[in-house]
């Protein structure tokens, strides 16, 4: 079995100038007539013995134009490894009423997050190379693809090429097991190869419906289709169409997965798969396509490492099933789920999750991932019950910028009611000052949903940046969850966005309440920031030492998350070509080395002042006096 680099090119077909038409005999001289059962047998049987389950040996026989091209396939497969996973495949000339236009094709990525399409996830046969596909009616199956097929003749450029000159470039299949109310047929899907099979369906005159049901392997019009098709290809006396037919007949040398290894099961290793042939380097597939094949990748790394944050009384496969738009039918509000797309996707950086998510970025896009994309990640996965309209990309700007907070990074999800969340938020306030912990966390966050999500958008992003003022969102969550004026606020958020109702101002003094309050005023984009504003002094004031010490190590926090945004301003600076400037013209100075270094020899101290103190008091005896 030899080995293919990721990397590795095919050889190339003949090429022709741009505007050339093939002729029609080139591509028909690799089909063949129709083939004897025992022909048939024999490829079967040859399928079987190179490790095949029936089924899959079966359709890749009724597949191929050249059963000896096949055979002499299967006694050669070949290998290529893409990150984690492994694929086996073997090249063949692939009939192309036998590709079935993929129903879980990466351009439905972002719809199947939001649940805009009616049609269900992969599944796979275990241990095998074949995936399943089930849906309760074939008509709605066919109605499902319609307009996705429609969308691709209209606006692919390539579908006149390939009418022209047929498929030149060979793509990735699969086999399928489609089960409907119409019984169970198994085909080869254009794992990776769409748009190159819609055309040639066009050019050969036939649709969705035909290639599942009405061409049946054996049936009288499929045996017809390749007669004729060979007849055509065998002469100079064909109209254009009959021409374009033979053309569009055949995808040569495809490369058909027989056989795969990976931690996980068949599907979600092809959908990761194709995320890797078409993410380095990136195509231009949109923003929320992109960012929803990234999520998934990051979110199946984290469950096959069993570090995905998993809440009381939920199992690891729900969660992943929810945070990859599995599962639409949950539990969980909005909100909750915003909040659990935060932790996990959002992690610490110095934390296994971190390295987890990072892992499978770099492994679909080949670059190592800046911190901020986490949050843009855990963003989109939070709007996903949001159009992908020009909105979303202001919302999921706001709220990518609000989840940069340290605070937030890997918060915890714990279903709590808002009221008892405040309460434990105003507790940790008491007795650590400003140092949010993890239900100040909880709060801000499911707020942070709805300030982002509401009716009108409350937190958004400031022209000018943070400079000057708290109106970026990072700021403003951070200054309203720092008193206890602020929390009881962001609390009252989560209950009106909730209700459905526009946020409502607290009075002063005054508790959040789940209802309408009288003569309260509706919160507006400028009113969030002076809300913020006067936050910042405002709050519950605190006198003993250690409060002052809480207090000191609070504007530390501060401090170190504006170091960290200003140092990713700097890396969002590009030029005229999208390259950042600090990758071309790098950064040198010596003061700022000294000065971090001195920063962290402190922190380096503080973090061993809590052990060296409880030595010293071992050391002492009852009457305080040195032993």
């Amino acid at each position: 079995m030899s080995q293919a680099p990721a990397s590795a090119t095919e050889p190339p077909l003949p090429s022709f100038a741009e505007s050339d038409v093939v002729g029609h005999r080139l591509i028909g001289a690799r089909l063949r007539p129709p083939a004897s059962q025992a022909v048939l047998d024999k490829s079967v049987a040859a399928g079987i013995a190179a490790g095949l389950s029936r089924e899959l040996a079966e359709v890749l026989t009724v597949s191929a134009a050249d059963q000896q091209q096949l055979r002499r396939a299967l006694r050669s497969p070949k290998v290529q490894r893409f990150g984690s996973e492994e694929f086996t495949y073997i090249e063949f000339d692939v009939v192309t009423w036998r590709v079935l236009p993929s129903p879980d094709n990466i351009r439905f990525e972002d719809e199947h997050a939001r649940g805009t399409i009616r049609m269900p996830r992969f599944g796979a046969v275990k241990g095998e190379a074949l995936l399943t596909f089930e849906m309760d009616s074939a008509d709605k199956m066919i109605d499902a693809m319609a307009p996705r097929i429609a969308d691709m003749v209209a606006n692919n450029p390539h579908v006149g090429s390939i009418l022209d000159r047929g498929i030149e470039t060979p793509g990735w299949l699969s086999a399928v097991r489609l089960t409907s109310d119409v019984g169970a047929v198994t085909r080869l899907e254009s794992t990776d190869g769409f748009g190159r099979t819609v055309a040639a369906h066009k050019g050969l005159g036939i649709t969705f419906k035909d290639v599942a049901w009405n061409l049946r392997p054996g049936s009288r019009r499929a045996i017809n289709l390749l007669r004729d098709l060979v007849e055509w290809a065998g002469s100079d006396i064909v109209t254009d169409e009959q021409a374009r037919k033979v053309r569009c007949s055949i995808m040569p040398n495809a490369r058909v997965i027989i056989a795969f290894s990976a931690p996980r099961g068949f599907d979600r290793a092809r959908r990761r798969f194709v995320a890797h042939l078409h993410m380095a380097p990136p195509m231009t597939f949109s923003t929320a396509t992109t960012l929803n094949a990234k999520a998934n990748a990051a979110v199946d790394n984290l469950y096959e490492r069993d570090l995905l944050p998993v809440p009381d009384g939920m199992t690891a496969e729900e969660v992943r099933n929810i945070l990859d738009g599995t599962e639409r039918e949950h539990n969980l509000l909005p909100d909750q789920v915003a909040v659990l797309a935060c932790g996990a996707l959002n992690p610490h950086p110095n934390k296994r999750q971190a390295r987890a998510v990072n892992e499978a970025i770099a492994d679909l896009t080949g670059a190592k991932p800046k911190l901020e994309e986490r949050t843009q990640l855990a963003a989109e996965v939070a709007l996903r019950g949001f159009p992908a309209d020009k909105r979303l990309t202001a919302l999921r700007s706001a709220l990518d910028r609000a989840w940069r907070w340290s605070v937030l990074r890997g918060v915890e999800l714990t279903c709590g009611a808002p009221l008892d969340l405040l309460s434990e938020a105003l507790r940790e306030l008491v007795q650590a000052g400003d140092a949010a912990g993890p239900a100040t966390a909880e709060l801000a966050a499911l707020a942070s949903y709805h300030l982002v999500g509401g009716r009108t958008q409350l937190l958004t992003r400031s022209e000018f940046g943070g400079s000057g003022s708290n109106t970026e969102p990072q700021q403003i969550m951070r200054q309203l969850a720092k008193t206890d004026v602020g929390l009881r606020q962001l609390c009252q958020v989560v209950l009106d966005g909730r209700a459905g109702r526009d946020p409502q101002e607290l009075a002063d003094g005054t508790m959040p309440q789940d209802n309408l309050i009288t003569d309260a005023e509706v919160i507006t984009p400028g009113r969030l920031r002076e809300l913020a504003d006067l936050s910042d002094v405002e709050g519950i004031t605190h006198e003993s030492p250690e409060d002052r010490f809480a207090a000191a190590l609070a504007e530390f926090q501060e401090r170190l998350d504006d170091l960290l945004a200003a140092a990713q301003r700097v890396g969002d600076v590009t030029d005229q070509n999208g390259m950042a400037l600090v990758d071309t013209l790098g950064y040198e100075n010596s003061n700022v080395r000294s000065t971090l270094v001195e920063v962290s020899d402190l922190v380096s101290e503080w973090r061993g002042a809590r052990r060296r103190a409880g030595r010293m008091r071992a050391d002492l005896d009852e009457s305080g006096e040195a032993r």
